[in-house]
């Protein structure tokens, strides 16, 4: 069982490309991704619009992954076109999060006996699994003839159960750039959303490239 409904994509060599093509689409417009970047940083902070913010984003992500020209405007144009979908996807994270940390959180609270660690510890693993399913689904979402949530996480599953060494690459290499960025609080609070979102879409067009 494969991806479906999807345009084809481009591909790139591997792990280290993609952080570079990353860093490459900033470093062409510093000042569009800058104030993107802002512009979500602001609205997420307002809790009410994290969840537009978040997928206008990674549209602008999309656009310029897919190597096309990008403007602010494109980020208050996904903001509209996406606004309700992004509802949808905030409620259900909102949800899948608030259940899985609750499950760590009582089960440690409740008891403390090895099947209650191991129970901890399988819950965890689920909610960051479930965190790093949306660097894909949201990608996705982009790359669909007809856009749809169910459809995006459910080809978001499939790219991660075929592709479970490069995803842990992935997070691996993204954790260890944010980690760096952190030194430079400037750099993560100026581009670090935007980053995460050009990482995730050139990570999703290079699978994608490998199925066409």
């Amino acid at each position: 069982m494969g991806v479906t409904g999807m345009h084809d994509g481009r591909t790139s060599p591997g792990i280290g490309s993609i952080i570079r093509a990353a860093l490459r689409d900033m470093a062409d417009d510093l000042f569009v991704t800058a104030v993107v970047n802002l512009l979500w940083l602001i609205l997420t902070l307002l809790i009410v619009a994290a969840p537009p913010a978040i997928v206008a984003l990674f549209y602008v992500g999309n656009r310029k992954a897919h190597g096309e020209v990008t403007e602010v405007s494109d980020f208050f144009f996904a903001l509209r076109h996406y606004f309700w979908p992004a509802w949808r996807w905030g409620l259900v994270n909102v949800i899948i999060l608030l259940f899985l940390w609750g499950d760590v959180v009582l089960t440690g609270y409740l008891s403390q006996s090895p099947f209650a660690r191991f129970a901890q510890g399988f819950y965890l693993i689920l909610l960051v699994i479930w965190l790093f399913l949306q660097l894909y689904a949201l990608p996705l979402i982009f790359e669909q003839e007809q856009p749809s949530l169910r459809l995006a996480w459910r080809n978001a599953a499939v790219m991660l159960g075929q592709n479970v060494g490069f995803s842990l690459a992935l997070a691996v290499a993204l954790a260890a750039v944010l980690l760096v960025s952190t030194v430079f609080f400037l750099v993560i609070m100026a581009a670090g959303g935007i980053l995460v979102a050009l990482v995730a879409n050139h990570a999703v067009l290079n699978r994608l490239g490998r199925m066409v």
